[in-house]
């Protein structure tokens, strides 16, 4: 097991989070004025940063407890790839309730790439459960860490989202 890579994946998610944290306070007006939308991209950051955290530190104690390799990255593999598979689900959702309430918000560049990065994710969700079964993806570390790197960019586009809306709102005074 390479613990370093999962160690470094952590790190940068806790980073993630943390800059996240300063994004929201400078939010003028409080969350109970954002919008359905607003919140929703904050809640998926926060728990895309902390499912990252979480991912990467959950193989050590299975290791630990002497799990083999394949029960460690099968069962990583399986958490992951269902949080792909849900979190997309959730999503959809939660834009067609706001389009449909017209309170949906679309940042120009921002958007359009959350959708794309959507469909990545979506995939590599599927990736992961067919990894599970070692079906034409191989189990191991290597995919479990290469979804850890999705989900990372997944944060980072939310991430992003906020620093552009940011600066459409600075546009829009």
């Amino acid at each position: 097991m390479n613990e370093q890579s999962l160690d470094t994946l952590a790190n940068v998610a806790i980073t993630l989070a943390a800059f996240s944290g300063v994004v929201v306070a400078f939010r003028v007006g409080g969350a109970h004025t954002w919008s359905p939308t607003e919140l929703r991209v904050l809640w998926f950051l926060i728990c895309d940063c902390f499912l990252v955290v979480f991912l990467a530190l959950l193989p050590l104690p299975l290791a630990l407890f002497n799990w083999s390799p394949d029960e460690v990255w099968g069962l990583c593999s399986a958490l992951l790839g269902s949080w792909f598979i849900i979190g997309n689900l959730l999503a959809v959702w939660g834009e067609r309730r706001d389009r449909a309430a017209k309170q949906w918000v679309s940042i120009p560049v921002i958007t359009p790439v959350i959708y794309v990065i959507s469909i990545v994710a979506f995939l590599m969700g599927v990736a992961l459960w067919l990894s599970v079964w070692d079906l034409v993806v191989p189990l191991g570390q290597a995919m479990f860490v290469l979804g850890l790197i999705v989900l990372l960019a997944f944060a980072a586009v939310e991430f992003l989202f906020y620093i552009a809306l940011l600066s459409q709102q600075e546009r829009d005074q």
